[in-house]
């Protein structure tokens, strides 16, 4: 018998952001409010993005082909709208060069847009350092469980700083090339 309630439930689930991509006309111009970038593996399956979750994948078990997707918290400031924003690989290169120049993503000012009026169309990414004396931009949330909660993924019962130092790095040097950096080690208890 269903549960009826006149109050809505709160989320245990945490926070949740909506989800932008760079739109096919215009663009986006906001400022990363996270501290670095995370991705993953992902689908288009079913009609929508999935996180791959090999070696039990059900898109990887029909054959739909995987692609990186990376994600960071950002703002709108005209709109005051606090967001996700999704990237494919080509477009993280400037997210990572942006945060081993700054040591963090928090505060890049970016504006993406595509080549042409197309859903496929490439996208073009310029950043540069926000002036944050006169701007606010909000605290920056847990991405990771930003993301949990968008796909209905279980909540990670997991340390997001402990989990982004045993990511690797790429690390982009001053002639455009990268460099994949070993994660921290944690120091033995």
């Amino acid at each position: 018998m269903p549960n009826y309630s006149n109050r809505p439930p709160a989320d245990p689930r945490g926070p949740s952001l909506p989800l932008l991509r760079t739109p096919t006309r215009g663009g986006i111009t906001a400022i990363v409010t996270s501290d670095d970038l995370v991705g993953t593996p992902t689908h288009f399956y079913k009609g929508r993005t999935t996180p791959c979750d090999s070696p039990d994948c059900e898109a990887c078990g029909k054959g739909y082909p995987w692609r990186w997707h990376g994600y960071v918290a950002a703002y709108l400031q005209k709109r005051r709208m606090h967001f996700l924003f999704e990237f494919t690989a080509r477009i993280a290169e400037h997210f990572v060069a942006y945060r081993d120049t700054h040591g963090s993503t928090r505060g890049c000012l970016f504006k993406a847009h595509r080549v042409n009026s197309q859903p496929n169309a490439r996208v073009i990414l310029e950043t540069q350092r926000a002036d944050l004396t006169e701007i606010y931009i909000p605290k920056p949330p847990d991405v990771i469980q930003c993301l949990s909660v968008l796909w209905n993924l279980a909540a990670p019962d997991i340390d997001v700083d402990t989990l982004m130092k045993q990511i690797p790095r790429l690390h982009v040097n001053q002639n455009g090339e990268g460099q994949l950096l070993e994660p921290e080690t944690p120091n033995p208890v």
